[in-house]
């Protein structure tokens, strides 16, 4: 129906050049943590499922495959060492991950032209992820085959098959995080603890709260924070708190007075010294005053505290009230707004307050402002805190 009105096999270039060479195809999987599933019998499973796209005789040139969650983006996956791998006793070699995989095609290797999956879902929960994954290995020449897709036919029924599945795994990522997120917020409101132990804590089992089995085994059980059996690092966040409060002392001040003392402020277990990050992030913690508290951090930034997430109530011994806490932040908002420039500071204050700031003289030693009406005369070049100290005070008494 569609030949040539003539024979023309005898021309050159009649019949397409065939690739006499083998197929080379990898494998490629991604299990999701080694406490959610097992990776043991999950990556074999994989690859028992990815071969049947093989051909008859033909093994896998490479296996790339990784135990991490398909919700990372492409620059986090593929992290973990080879030393947990080889603890895991996957019985899969592996030749790296899906990064590994990527890498060694930008390089020109082309570890094979085919690379098998059991799914899509397997190169990436995220949609974008795994389309990128998909056109950058396409524009190397090298196709991205899932066994559960049907083989052969026409490109556009296997297409809308595979763009179902990524979005369907995009749905179950939103809805993964969206039921984590739930566990730890509903986690929090019942007092039980996030990551380690903060400093004069320990953590010790909930014996109300049994761990609920799974098909792994019993589950992790639950935690509360307790009071370290040395009081002396209770007495230590005490101290800390309250000389923030009552004499204005930096982080590096602060680190420099418990510091002199060993004895009477030890350090924690793997802590070299006190220095300022230390104090500075005990003072900014409200689960000293006896709350539990989630989400006050992303990766990427603070979050606002309106978005933290607390207990519904006290959840194990304070060490300071609620309201010292409260009042330690305003005095560590203050020495943070202080280490501003001077002038920053009483620009912004005159700014808020819509008060006209106008230098009317100046010499080598003063400069004069008039302000609502009135003169000041204040030092010449940098604000000394003190100064700028009394200027924000009048500015905002202004008006």
């Amino acid at each position: 129906m569609f030949d040539a009105p003539i024979d023309l096999s005898d021309l050159p270039g009649y019949q397409a050049a065939v690739d006499l060479r083998p197929a080379r195809t990898v494998f490629l999987g991604r299990v999701s943590t080694k406490d959610l599933q097992d990776p043991r019998s999950s990556i074999a499973g994989q690859v028992a499922e990815a071969s049947v796209l093989l051909e008859a005789g033909e093994q896998f040139t490479g296996y790339f495959w990784d135990v991490e969650s398909g919700m990372l983006g492409l620059d986090e996956r593929s992290q973990i060492g080879p030393e947990v791998y080889e603890r895991l006793e996957v019985p899969v070699p592996r030749d790296g991950g899906l990064n590994d995989l990527l890498e060694a095609v930008e390089r020109g290797e082309r570890p094979g032209e085919r690379v098998a999956c059991e799914r899509i879902s397997r190169v990436a929960r995220e949609m974008l992820a795994s389309l990128t994954v998909e056109h950058y290995l396409e524009s190397k020449g090298i196709a991205i085959l899932c066994a559960n897709e049907p083989q052969g036919g026409k490109t556009t029924g296997r297409l809308e098959l595979r763009r179902n599945a990524q979005v369907r795994a995009e749905i179950v990522r939103h809805e993964l995080v969206e039921q984590s997120m739930r566990g730890q917020r509903q986690h929090t409101a019942n007092g039980y603890r996030h990551g380690p132990p903060l400093y004069g804590y320990i953590a010790v089992p909930d014996p109300a709260a049994l761990p609920a089995a799974n098909r792994f085994g019993g589950g992790r059980p639950k935690h509360r924070l307790a009071l370290h059996p040395d009081r002396r690092r209770q007495a230590t966040v005490a101290r800390a708190f309250e000389l923030r409060r009552d004499e204005a002392l930096g982080d590096a001040e602060l680190g420099a007075a418990l510091a002199a003392d060993l004895q009477a402020h030890p350090l924690a277990e793997g802590q070299k010294e006190w220095c300022g990050r230390n104090v500075r992030r005990m003072l900014a913690n409200p689960k000293y005053a006896g709350y539990q508290v989630w989400n006050r951090r992303t990766r990427e930034r603070a979050n606002p505290i309106c978005e933290w997430i607390w207990s519904s109530g006290p959840a194990h011994p304070a060490i300071v009230t609620l309201e010292e806490w409260h009042a330690t932040q305003k005095v560590t908002e203050q020495l943070r707004e202080r280490r501003r420039s001077g002038w920053d500071r009483v620009q912004a204050a005159a700014d808020e307050r819509g008060v006209p700031l106008t230098r009317t003289r100046e010499s080598d030693e003063h400069v004069v402002l008039e302000v609502d009406g009135r003169q000041i005369v204040v030092p010449r070049g940098q604000l000394p805190p003190a100064a700028a100290d009394e200027l924000v005070d009048f500015l905002q008494a202004s008006r």
